[in-house]
C-alpha cells in the first residue's frame, strides 16, 4: 500500500510472513521510502528479501514487529508460477536501495 505522510513523503507499507519450522508464521510490518520504484512489482505471495532496522512494540496487547526498510529485493515469481519451474531459487528480478534512492 502506498501512503503519503503529512510532510508529503510517500511510504510503501506491506506485511511479510516468515515461516517457522512448526508451521506458524511470524508477521513483520515493513515500511519504506520506496518512491514507487518497487510497488508495481510487489504482489501477494511474492517472495521478497527485506533488509532494515527491526523495532518491537506492543499494540493492543500483542507484540508488533516492524522493519524500516533499507533495501528490498523481489526474489522471483509468485508461488503458483514457481510450481511449474524447478525448486531452485531464482535470481532477483528487481531491487531497491533506500539509502541511495535507486533501483538496482
Amino acid at each position: 500500500m502506498l501512503r503519503t505522510t503529512s510532510e508529503g513523503k510517500q511510504l510503501m507499507t506491506f506485511n511479510v510472513a516468515v515461516n517457522q519450522p512448526n508451521g506458524e508464521p511470524i508477521w513483520f510490518n515493513c515500511v519504506g521510502n520506496m518512491r514507487e520504484k518497487l510497488f508495481p512489482y510487489l504482489q501477494k505471495g511474492q517472495c521478497v528479501s527485506v533488509v532494515g532496522d527491526l523495532s518491537v512494540g506492543l499494540y493492543n496487547g500483542r507484540i508488533d514487529l516492524s522493519v524500516n526498510i533499507d533495501k528490498c529485493e523481489l526474489c522471483g515469481a509468485r508461488p503458483e508460477q514457481n510450481s511449474q519451474q524447478s525448486a531452485q531459487p531464482t535470481a532477483p528480478v528487481e531491487s531497491f536501495d533506500a539509502a541511495n534512492q535507486q533501483t538496482l
